[in-house]
């Protein structure tokens, strides 16, 4: 099989990554919450894979895209909600995308999951910390920080296979198979 000399094929498309960020956020819009405002964070999946193989553009992209659609298609577009989602989405990306380039040399997947994680749930705690003057931040510091590694760890373990699989990648997606030849 020839090897395909775009640089590209073996990263996965912004547009594949920003979809399947959407349908994960979309889809935990709807798993109880036993604790206002805390979800597994599932949609992060596609940031992650994004800066491990996209970069900082590309994480921007795929995470602040995905943030305006689940708010469209959830009804929370004009929401505090929105704005929090927004604010942890750009300091998430921002977190990862720099960060991206040492997997694996330096970092895990899982290390940049929980890095993008506890950037957006700072990001989140400052914006709310804004919107609700009043709100105890301090005394949110604690439980946020064990949900964000929390929440890191598992969506990073989410993401490891889905990079190994080759599934989201151009070039032998897995999506369709070639025939065989021979």
């Amino acid at each position: 099989m020839q090897r395909n000399p775009d640089p590209r094929a073996d990263r996965p498309s912004v547009l594949l990554l920003i979809l399947l960020g959407t349908a994960l956020g979309f889809a935990e819009s709807f798993l109880p919450r036993p604790i206002p405002f805390v979800k597994p964070g599932f949609a992060n999946t596609a940031g992650v894979i994004a800066a491990a193989t996209l970069g900082l553009s590309g994480t921007l992209r795929v995470n602040v895209t995905r943030a305006f659609a689940v708010a469209i298609a959830s009804g929370t577009i004009a929401t505090p909600s929105f704005v929090l989602s927004l604010a942890g989405a750009v300091a998430a990306s921002l977190a990862m995308g720099g960060a991206g380039r040492t997997v694996p040399r330096l970092i895990s997947v899982t290390a940049l999951s929980v890095l993008g994680s506890a950037a957006n749930m700072a990001a989140q705690l400052a914006a709310a910390s804004l919107l609700i003057p009043e709100l105890p931040v301090r005394s949110l510091i604690a439980p946020a920080a064990f949900w964000s590694l929390a929440s890191g760890v598992l969506v990073g373990a989410v993401t490891v296979p889905l990079l190994r699989s080759g599934l989201l990648v151009r070039r032998d997606s897995g999506l369709v198979r070639k025939p065989e030849q021979g």
